[in-house]
């Protein structure tokens, strides 16, 4: 029951957490908000801004490693492919293998099935990069982003957090 409800919460999380427009600058505000959170929690965190075509920001706190970035990078893909959250997507699974099979016709060391990516959507305009927090619990992670972009967004992060 508890997937379920999470996954109705991410569902409004993606529908609501939408931007007017969305560039450089709001991109490292949004770095900035994470990478604050994540400090504050003393957690050691890649955090990534992508748009589809390029990266925008990308930092790290202290104890972070070059292998988060690349979690980053594989979960944004990852957003791209289905266009929604990694950790809705991980729950949408529940026990199935934590791997794209042959028929997705993906490559594994760029795309994976872990929590911690949520897209980037402008209205009107719909998906257009993403944003991904790695070195945390899966869960933890897309808590982390969901409420840097509640942050930037000026939107009540106790209104969206998954109970």
């Amino acid at each position: 029951m508890a997937a379920k409800e999470d996954i109705e919460r991410i569902i409004r999380q993606e529908q609501e957490l939408v931007f007017e427009q969305f560039d450089e600058d709001l991109a490292a505000e949004l770095l900035t908000r994470g990478r604050a959170r994540a400090n504050a929690a003393q957690a050691p965190i890649g955090f990534l801004v992508k748009l589809w075509d390029r990266p925008l920001a990308f930092g790290a706190t202290r104890g972070y490693s070059h292998h988060n970035y690349l979690w980053c990078h594989r979960k944004t893909n990852t957003v791209r492919l289905v266009h929604k959250s990694t950790y809705r997507l991980v729950l949408e699974r529940g026990d199935k293998p934590r791997v794209f099979d042959e028929s997705w016709g993906v490559d594994a060391s760029e795309y994976v099935i872990a929590g911690g990516a949520f897209p980037i959507s402008i209205k009107g305009a719909g998906f257009i990069g993403a944003v991904a927090a790695s070195g945390l619990p899966e869960r933890d992670d897309h808590a982390l982003v969901v409420a840097a972009v509640c942050d930037v967004l000026g939107k009540d992060y106790s209104q969206f957090a998954l109970d």
